[in-house]
């Protein structure tokens, strides 16, 4: 009684038509087979397209914000001091348009501070970063309100505490802000690698699938004498265009992104080059300031203009990863460096013959051949040259994501209907033997 209770549901499935050694049992077992292969390919197409659909996302979405507030904390920071260092040149009460400014530039990286914790999961390491600076932040604007204060009282004590504002900029806040960049920028190639990935398992089990239902139609067509199985057709039609769509998709959307990731490599690259030229210019007013001459106390401007104008700086950088499209752009920029690198020449020669209210006058003044004239043409073209990549990265990002749209849900419908047209032609041959 046991062993037929043992042997019962082996024998239930030997029952089973597609069990039976037959044509029709070869059918259908050549049909399950069929219907398997679009089944499997389906859902690995499904689970493809939305993974790539949800690095892009993040990518063009919460990550690319999150970059966007670093570099802004980042180059608001460097602005603000700047702004400050300037304004005590000329000595006394410094001018409303420049405290103005240096003001705005703190409430737009406080704003942008503020923005990015919000964007921060509770655990994400970089939320550390952000309170540090957070944090700080306060602490400069007390140095610099404490350095006015005693600036328009005329004591030398204003200077100390302006260069200690700025060396707190310099040496903790803007590292911390440059690791938070570097961290979402790490994030970013991550996700554009990943939406880049080629996909592999797609593509193989649709060319396997695509291969098996043409060797099924050439066999079928062999036995029948018939040139045309209508199911097998529609199947092998909707596999092929499944196939298509992910080549389409997947070759668009690697372009774009390897575009958006070198016009972001550029942006960061001129990002930095911007600070650097906003340190430059707060050396250049806090040596003014400090009246201590040449040498040493104005390498560092030397040192900041050096990063952007060596054969291996900044703007071989941005240059070497967009390639001869910013050519003319950066070449502008070069100039517009090395005229104000000739700009402060001539005022630190001033400042070092005596004759200071002529480097102030250089330094805060008109002059369009002034150091202050040449640094905003430089400051101009470098934020001209930073939109434009910022704009071309999103622009590229922005194409990659409309190339993925509908990636996880077309070729998967496509697949499941070649499932059903395989089905419904291996069927037709079936029902021809009964």
């Amino acid at each position: 009684m046991g062993g037929v209770t043992t042997l019962l549901p082996v024998e239930r499935l030997r029952a089973l038509p597609v069990a039976e050694q037959n044509t029709p049992g070869r059918l259908l077992r050549l049909g399950a087979l069929l219907v398997a292969g679009c089944l499997v390919t389906a859902v690995v197409s499904l689970f493809g397209g939305l993974s790539r659909q949800a690095a892009v996302d993040e990518a063009t979405g919460r990550v690319a914000a999150l970059s966007s507030d670093a570099a802004v904390v980042y180059r608001s920071l460097a602005a603000a001091d700047a702004m400050a260092t300037s304004g005590f040149v000329s000595g006394g009460a410094e001018p409303v348009a420049v405290r103005q400014r240096s003001d705005d530039e703190l409430a737009r990286a406080s704003a942008a501070l503020a923005h990015a914790g919000g964007e921060l999961a509770e655990d994400d390491p970089a939320r550390a970063l952000v309170a540090d600076v957070a944090t700080r932040l306060p602490v400069y604007s007390g140095l610099i309100e404490t350095a006015r204060v005693y600036n328009r009282q005329g004591l030398p004590l204003g200077q100390t505490y302006l260069t200690g504002a700025s060396a707190l900029l310099r040496q903790d806040m803007l590292p911390a802000v440059q690791r938070l960049r570097d961290d979402q920028s790490a994030q970013l190639a991550e996700d554009y690698g990943w939406g880049r990935a080629v996909p592999l398992a797609v593509l193989l089990l649709g060319v396997a699938t695509l291969a098996a239902l043409g060797d099924a139609w050439r066999r079928e067509a062999r036995r029948t004498n018939r040139t045309v199985n209508p199911g097998l057709a529609a199947s092998a039609g909707l596999v092929s265009l499944a196939l298509l769509w992910w080549l389409v998709a997947g070759t668009v959307s690697f372009l774009a992104l390897g575009s958006a990731g070198a016009h972001g490599r550029a942006e960061a690259a001129l990002g930095s080059a911007r600070v650097a030229v906003l340190q430059a210019r707060s050396n250049e007013s806090l040596v003014l300031v400090a009246r201590s001459g040449s040498g040493a106390s104005d390498s560092g401007f030397t040192d900041r203009l050096n990063l952007l104008l060596s054969e291996t700086g900044l703007l071989r950088k941005a240059q070497d990863a967009v390639g001869p499209e910013a050519d003319a752009q950066l070449a502008g920029v070069r100039a517009d460096a090395t005229a104000w690198q000739a700009a402060h020449a001539q005022l630190r020669a001033l400042d070092d013959g005596g004759r200071y209210a002529e480097a102030a006058q250089s330094a805060i003044g008109t002059d369009p051949a002034g150091s202050r004239a040449a640094f905003d043409r430089l400051d101009a073209s470098l934020g001209a040259a930073l939109d434009r990549q910022r704009e071309a990265q999103v622009d590229a990002a922005g194409t990659a994501h409309g190339a993925l749209f509908g990636l996880a849900a077309g070729p998967m419908l496509l697949l499941l209907l070649a499932g059903v047209a395989a089905g419904y032609g291996i069927e037709l041959r079936v029902k021809e033997y009964r």
